[in-house]
């Protein structure tokens, strides 16, 4: 399988800290001031990727954080992140303290948050919102397909995957195309994380593969785990008429909670799933929360 990378790209793999002249290894380190140049912030040993995807022609990047160790030789779980741009610095600066997993961030070449909000609009949602167009939204198929048939072959071209430990992030719309996976490549992960996943989008369209996906389960032709978190701010319930409908609309909770009580009893002994709610915690603060769960729940050896 190959890919047309346009270059590969290296996140600096030594630390920068402010140390004493007369302690600093690489000889005088220039005083603090008003003059001081700054340097980009380091992250060691992440390594960035950017392409253009043979499947789709648009454009993606990379960040890959392993162990010294992993290659070849040695197995490590692997988690995937959507969104990258926003959750692999945190991700993978996780991963550094313990040295326990490879963190692979799916991102977009730009720093600008506008043009990452416009490209996950389009490429996180599954179908062509009605009440937009097919500029900004429905291209979550044609990404599925970079996902499975370049990315993920590429970094498991190049590092040992430990066996029954991959698994694939994603919050809001990234949870919905994480649902959208699972519904119908199963066998692509071992373990899906939906954080907060955006249901609601299309009327609620991304269900349409459950039914098949459950017959599946029931017949016992999967084994894989299922991770489904909420943040407990982000439905309404107060009696305020208007956030009321707005609520009623997204049910966020509802059908987060609700989906997670449909496929727990299918065959939990092949299929676990969990849901789980972040108390006090908002739509934007209960993601980092699912990535911090997430990631242990990809990691951790499930329990005999």
């Amino acid at each position: 399988m190959k890919i047309r990378f346009l270059g590969i790209l290296t996140l600096l793999v030594s630390s920068s800290v402010f140390l004493p002249a007369a302690e600093s290894s690489a000889g005088a380190v220039p005083r603090l001031g008003a003059d001081s140049a700054g340097a980009p912030v380091v992250l060691p040993g992440a390594r960035q990727y950017d392409f253009v995807s043979r499947i789709n022609g648009r454009p993606y990047r990379l960040m890959i954080w392993a162990p010294a160790d992993a290659g070849p030789n040695k197995a490590y779980p692997v988690v995937y992140l959507l969104d990258g741009n926003e959750y692999f610095a945190a991700a993978a600066t996780d991963s550094w303290h313990y040295s326990n997993a490879i963190i692979v961030g799916i991102g977009y070449i730009t720093e600008s948050v506008s043009e990452w909000r416009e490209r996950r609009n389009f490429e996180l949602t599954p179908a062509v919102d009605p009440a937009g167009s097919k500029l900004t939204s429905g291209g979550g198929d044609a990404f599925v397909r970079v996902l499975l048939e370049e990315m993920k072959p590429f970094v498991e071209s190049r590092y040992r995957v430990e066996a029954g430990r991959r698994g694939l992030f994603g919050v809001s719309l990234g949870g919905l195309t994480v649902l959208n996976v699972l519904f119908h490549h199963p066998e692509a992960f071992d373990a899906f994380i939906a954080g907060s996943p955006a249901i609601w989008r299309n009327d609620r369209d991304v269900l349409k593969g459950e039914p098949a996906f459950s017959e599946r389960v029931r017949a016992g032709e999967l084994k894989l785990r299922v991770l489904i978190t909420s943040a407990g701010n982000e439905q309404y319930r107060g009696s305020d008429p208007a956030l009321l409908a707005a609520a009623a609309k997204d049910r966020m909770i509802d059908n987060a909670s609700e989906l997670a009580a449909r496929l727990r009893p299918l065959r939990p002994q092949d299929v676990p799933v969990v849901y789980t709610i972040f108390p006090d915690e908002s739509h934007g603060s209960g993601s980092y929360a699912a990535l911090r769960r997430g990631l242990a729940f990809v990691i951790t050896p499930p329990k005999k």
